[in-house]
């Protein structure tokens, strides 16, 4: 007579949680730990091909549908759409991965420098962007940061340099996080992931209240913006979604953790 052994919760709940890590973000991939990191960097499942293909494609489509190099105008929506719109969230997403593909040393040391290339290029574009349309105000006489759209935008740009520097300070690499004392740095760790977030969350709106600018309206026809708006929505969703289940598998991490310090004590 064959009789099934019951599992003990303690050795059962370890046991889901260890499933649960086991299937990374997405499909599961047989055979992980003999890919390569761009491999295992690779898009997963319908949520992050979502966000990382429409980032793309809002990035791309907007300079070739506005970008005229003879009307200082279009260099504005250009330069913040590829920025905001492609970059910045290309850079969450890969920031996101490197937090729960349980990597080495120095595989998540080479995630964290293209994350960091990322969202300084982001930058160095969104400055761009700013110059251009602060210099294109001053040629037709109208006044600075005086639309919803505008302060939004400040709102976008103040956020991405103070995550930006936040950022350098908590890159253990650049030498600058041994001026913050031991207590601090988790704080400084959190206030740039929130600033990033901001970053990228006022950057999505910014993009949305430009879309059906008059200015915008100009140089592309309803289906075309209909389609920027599809492609902001299906993006955000999409990125929110990883984010999401980011935070779940770091939870299960933490709960594996806490089941295997216990065990520890009961041995």
């Amino acid at each position: 007579v064959n009789v099934k052994k019951k599992m003990p919760d303690s050795a059962r709940s370890h046991a889901s949680a260890r499933r649960a890590m086991s299937t990374p973000l997405g499909r599961r991939v047989e055979n992980e730990g003999n890919m390569s990191l761009e491999q295992k960097l690779r898009p997963r499942g319908v949520a992050e091909w979502t966000a990382v293909l429409a980032a793309a494609a809002l990035g791309v489509s907007v300079p070739l549908r506005l970008f005229d190099a003879t009307v200082l105008f279009t260099y504005h929506p250009s330069a913040m759409a590829v920025s905001f719109g492609a970059l910045m969230p290309l850079g969450l997403f890969v920031a996101l991965k490197a937090r729960v593909l349980g990597l080495g040393h120095d595989s998540r040391l080479r995630l964290m420098w293209t994350h960091a290339a990322l969202q300084t290029f982001a930058a160095a574009l969104a400055f761009g962007g700013l110059v251009a349309i602060y210099l294109n105000k001053n040629i037709i006489n109208k006044p600075h940061f005086a639309t919803a759209h505008a302060r939004v935008g400040v709102a976008a740009a103040t956020l991405t340099l103070l995550s930006i520097l936040l950022g350098a300070l908590n890159f253990k690499t650049l030498g600058l996080l041994h001026h913050v004392p031991e207590q601090h740095r988790a704080v400084v760790k959190s206030f740039h992931r929130k600033c990033g977030a901001g970053a990228v969350l006022a950057g999505a709106a910014c993009v949305a209240t430009a879309i059906d600018h008059p200015a915008v309206a100009a140089f592309a026809g309803r289906e075309t913006r209909t389609a920027w708006f599809a492609l902001l929505a299906a993006g955000a969703a999409g990125m929110a979604r990883v984010a999401t289940r980011t935070t779940d598998h770091r939870g299960v991490k933490e709960s594996i953790k806490v089941e295997m310090g216990k065990r520890a004590r009961h041995t």
